[in-house]
């Protein structure tokens, strides 16, 4: 399975501290007719780690029901190997098509020790598994060689890459084997990483804009390289600059409200939006908007 194209990293609809379904899946089919090419839930905008295990498995179950034949990327992330391992039994239960595994986070260790995490894991997956690489919020860092490392591994088939070292991207595409799938997780470098040779991008403005977005991957793969610029100046760069220090999941249900579906807010121990940051994002929201077809 070949895993490209523009993945939409999802937020998780809440109504208080419950998952609304209903919601999620309305959500999901608006991006599906966006035009993403996959979708990712459970992940860091989706808050996995305020999520419990039965409300991981009601998310994913809802996303796959509603998902079409677009590929469903589930987080699996946790600190404890044997967590992970029932995350992804979970995932793979609900019909999911690879499992996001995030470094481990809160205890510090070496690359070694990642090697160690990764492949207890990975030997025991009954689904591929997508390494997961950010290093500002888990305080682990892959290391190229540990990544080329593990993509030896039958089961390990691509890398979600968070850390915005562009030279870091570059050396795991030039190490790792042509069908290992790497993906931008950081927005603002889209088009340098598929000039890299990226296989995608896990693009948060892509839960807002998914239209313009997936096209922005298009217009590149079909060298039409000024309509992805365009799209990369007129969408991508005004939403991740606007976000910049707003909490990510706080500020896409906003604006993915916005849009025109309510996810709710996001849960503890994320803060409320507070007024002039809500003006700030309707702002960017309407200034796009007015940009582009969506």
């Amino acid at each position: 399975m070949r895993l490209e194209g523009t993945v939409c990293p999802m937020p998780t609809p809440t109504t208080g501290r419950d998952i609304d379904t209903d919601a999620l899946a309305e959500y999901t089919s608006y991006l599906i007719n966006g035009g993403v090419h996959g979708l990712f839930p459970c992940g860091s905008i989706g808050e996995f780690p305020s999520l419990t295990r039965a409300q991981r498995s009601n998310v994913l179950e809802t996303v796959v029901d509603s998902a079409d034949d677009v590929p469903v990327l589930a987080g699996c992330g946790h600190t404890s190997a044997g967590d992970v391992a029932e995350h992804i039994r979970d995932a793979d239960a609900a019909g999911v098509d690879a499992a996001v595994v995030v470094t481990p986070y809160y205890l510090s260790t070496t690359q070694d020790g990642l090697q160690r995490f990764f492949e207890t894991i990975a030997d025991d997956s009954s689904l591929p598994i997508v390494l997961y690489n950010i290093p500002a919020l888990t305080g682990e860092e892959l290391s190229v060689d540990l990544v080329s490392t593990m993509a030896e591994h039958p089961n390990v088939v691509g890398l979600k890459d968070t850390s915005g070292d562009l030279t870091f991207l570059y050396d795991v595409i030039e190490t790792t084997p042509s069908d290992f799938d790497v993906f931008q997780g950081a927005s603002e470098l889209a088009i340098a990483s598929l000039e890299l040779g990226a296989s995608g991008l896990i693009a948060g403005p892509a839960n807002v804009f998914p239209r313009p977005v997936a096209q922005l991957y298009d217009s590149y793969r079909h060298s039409d390289y000024d309509h992805a610029r365009q799209l990369m100046n007129s969408v991508v760069n005004p939403v991740v600059s606007t976000m910049n220090d707003i909490p990510t999941a706080a500020a896409m249900k906003h604006l993915v409200r916005r849009s025109g579906i309510d996810i709710g807010t996001p849960l503890p121990p994320l803060p409320q939006l507070d007024d002039a940051q809500r003006e700030r994002l309707d702002h960017c929201y309407d200034s796009v908007l007015a940009s582009v077809t969506v």
